[in-house]
């Protein structure tokens, strides 16, 4: 039985939705500078920072008929024994010879029901691997970072229970500072196949299972930037970008007086489009009724900026710094944005101020081989493919995709409808008025 989870059975019980699961942010890496920030703004840009590792590659795995099949022992001692063997991570177990096949469906579910009932047989992958910290991260914030698991998981760190998480196309971070050592640390992660919020995530597609999208861990400075918003508009009679940028830290402990974020916006050669904005931290947090938050905000307006759309991608850049309460960079942060005005105009759609002609796909996060789990370039081969055919737009069809392909199709020129991981096709209408799925 799962330590910490047996009893509880969270997989089986669609209100239960996370365990110690961080809040979900915006996806921003720390730099030691602004050059490096800048150079590594876009598409795979945390993979340079020097304050991340990955844990992708090859992991030890088992795979186990139910989640209450899963011992102690697998998910604290190391792998023994012929049941164990190697699968990659990003990946779908579903598609690496362990005896578990996928399965497409369409408009029922591939088990039967009523939510939330589960099937007698529920795969449940144990994935282990070892974890060496650096000597350089101690001290610092250390955060795990789980991209999708199909359907189910829970964290286990040096035998001890961490965390868990839902919804198999959202990231998952979790704090485990206080369970990793500097050197050698084992970690496990426990993966199963179905639960309770499958009955939410039924859609017309394949069903796989597994650590689809990539896994690392961060360590972030005990006072950091946690979370970047930047929300940019057009004026297009006045041909004026606006922009409203809101900056959280979060961290180990609080801010004390004197912190600070500069806030930077030029074009991608450097150029700035208006001078830098100091934003002061509010740290008073134990003033009743008048703390905020800690957060820095700045808003701006730009004179003639070339706006974004399909046929003229242009995107700027923005930079926040942490400044400590002696004026020390602590990191850098950067962000590329397009300034663009959507209005929907009787039956027009009007992009910039002008008509916007729609020529759509859908897509799905699929590879013959890989399944579920595609690469940068596949994502990138995806969609020039499509502008090769004069697409315009694409649809995330039917869940939120790896944040890198929000940031190739800004690169190449297509408009996005995004959608949350909610179909339900089986149960569509009887979920609607369930009390239990609600969270």
């Amino acid at each position: 039985m799962l330590p910490g989870l047996g009893m509880i059975r969270p997989w089986a019980d669609p209100e239960v939705v996370s365990i110690n699961r961080m809040s979900m942010r915006t996806p921003t890496t720390a730099f030691d500078n602004v050059a490096q920030a800048r150079s590594n703004a876009g598409v795979d840009s945390g993979d340079a920072s020097p304050w991340r590792r990955s844990l992708n590659g090859r992991w030890d795995f088992c795979l186990f008929d139910h989640p209450d099949a899963v011992s102690a022992a697998a998910v604290s001692t190391a792998p023994t024994g012929a049941a164990w063997t190697k699968v990659a991570v990003p990946g779908n177990w579903t598609l690496q010879n362990v005896g578990d096949l996928p399965i497409y469906t369409n408009v029922q579910m591939p088990f039967a029901g009523p939510p939330p009932r589960l099937p007698d047989r529920n795969p449940t992958g144990v994935y282990q691997r070892n974890l060496k910290m650096p000597a350089k991260f101690d001290g610092r914030q250390i955060v795990l970072h789980i991209g999708g698991a199909e359907s189910t998981h829970a964290v286990y760190l040096n035998g001890d229970f961490v965390g868990y998480g839902t919804d198999s196309r959202l990231a998952s971070e979790y704090d485990i500072t206080d369970h990793v050592t500097v050197g050698d640390n084992q970690l496990a992660i426990v993966v199963t196949k179905w639960s309770a919020h499958s009955y939410v995530e039924d859609q017309d597609q394949w069903w796989m299972a597994g650590l689809h999208r990539e896994v690392f861990i961060e360590a972030r400075n005990a006072i950091h930037i946690a979370n970047i918003d930047c929300d940019a508009g057009f004026r297009p009679g006045e041909r004026v970008g606006t922009l409203a940028v809101t900056a959280t830290l979060g961290g180990l402990t609080p801010p004390r007086e004197g912190w600070q974020v500069r806030i930077r916006v030029e074009n991608l050669r450097n150029r700035a489009l208006h001078p830098p904005h100091m934003s002061s931290i509010p740290h008073s947090f134990d003033t009743p009724y008048l703390f905020t938050g800690h957060d820095a905000t700045a808003s701006f307006e730009l004179p003639d900026v070339e706006p974004w759309s399909a046929e003229s991608p242009t995107r700027y850049r923005v930079v926040c710094e942490l400044l400590n309460p002696t004026g020390q960079l602590v990191e850098a942060h950067a962000q590329l944005v397009g300034f663009r005005s959507v209005v929907v105009d009787g039956n027009r759609l009007l992009v910039n101020g002008e008509p916007a002609w729609i020529f759509g796909v859908n897509r799905h996060d699929h590879h013959p081989v890989r399944g579920k789990a595609v690469t940068t370039q596949d994502m990138r081969d995806d969609l020039l493919a499509m502008r090769r055919h004069n697409i315009t737009a694409v649809r995330c069809s039917h869940y939120p995709n790896d944040p890198r392909l929000l940031d190739l199709c800004d690169e190449v020129g297509l408009y996005v409808v995004d959608e949350a991981n909610v179909e339900s096709h089986a149960y569509n209408t009887s979920l609607c008025n369930d009390a239990r799925y609600r969270s």
